[in-house]
């Protein structure tokens, strides 16, 4: 097979599939697998794709069968910076709520050893952070979703009306220009809304590949919340840019007539 051929290959299974590994890419395509870690190798160098324990996933932002562990590298810079400004925001001596979102699963990077906070979380990567800080955690418990590392259903429901924060921290996969907050998970969504009726102060964490996206399941409206910590200013978008993203959205969502 030729090389362009190849590679336009590996990229149509990825946006197919969503997520592959080398060796199901080579029986695939009848190459080596040494030439397709190489072909993969240069796909990351260039920002096409991610890559994680032995796995590979198209960089498309909107990817809800990707694992965790490939979801936090995308924007990877920002998503730290956002979890930053964000971790600045918790005194000592408060309850915080995280979720399982990986931009939020930073914060726990962000806090001081030993900080005198309980946090309170439905994710497994913010647990193992915050087990390592030596700060008071509790996990909701639940069902555990592989791809997400996330615990939602009635047991973890249960666990958050039974408490309450000071803060919560969230994040999901749309921010539409209108400020609803959406995702694609039902479960998930459902243990967010029972955060955020549990706790007093509420913020939104979202880089911008999320803005102007819209899920089918609500979670809030931005202007309920204390505050949106973003990269952008989605309120500030200008309407050319607005009108091309929901050109772009009616395409993605037109499907050839059977």
């Amino acid at each position: 097979m030729i090389k362009n051929e190849r590679f336009d290959s590996i990229m149509e299974i990825l946006k197919r599939e969503k997520y592959s590994t080398p060796d199901k890419l080579s029986k695939m395509l009848y190459v080596s697998p040494v030439t397709i870690r190489r072909d993969l190798k240069k796909f990351e160098s260039d920002g096409l794709v991610s890559t994680c324990y032995g796995g590979v996933s198209i960089v498309t932002h909107d990817n809800r069968d990707v694992p965790l562990c490939v979801r936090e590298n995308f924007n990877e810079n920002i998503k730290l910076s956002l979890a930053k400004r964000a971790a600045k925001l918790i005194t000592n001596g408060s309850t915080v709520f995280l979720d399982a979102s990986s931009t939020v699963s930073f914060i726990a990077n962000f806090l001081e050893p030993e900080q005198d906070i309980t946090v309170i979380t439905n994710g497994i990567k913010a647990l193992t952070t915050l087990s390592q800080r030596h700060i008071k955690a509790y996990c909701t418990g639940g069902k555990l979703i592989d791809n997400s590392l996330a615990f939602t259903g009635a047991i973890a429901l249960k666990t958050v009306k039974g408490m309450n924060a000071d803060f919560m921290f969230f994040s999901s996969q749309g921010l539409g220009f209108d400020g609803k907050i959406t995702d694609f998970s039902e479960s998930e969504t459902e243990l967010r809304c029972a955060m955020l009726e549990r706790a007093r102060q509420k913020y939104f964490l979202c880089d911008n590949s999320k803005l102007g996206k819209t899920y089918l399941f609500e979670v809030c409206c931005a202007d309920e919340l204390d505050g949106v910590i973003c990269d952008r200013d989605y309120k500030q978008i200008p309407d050319s840019e607005k009108e091309r993203h929901a050109a772009d959205s009616a395409m993605k969502n037109t499907f050839p007539k059977p």
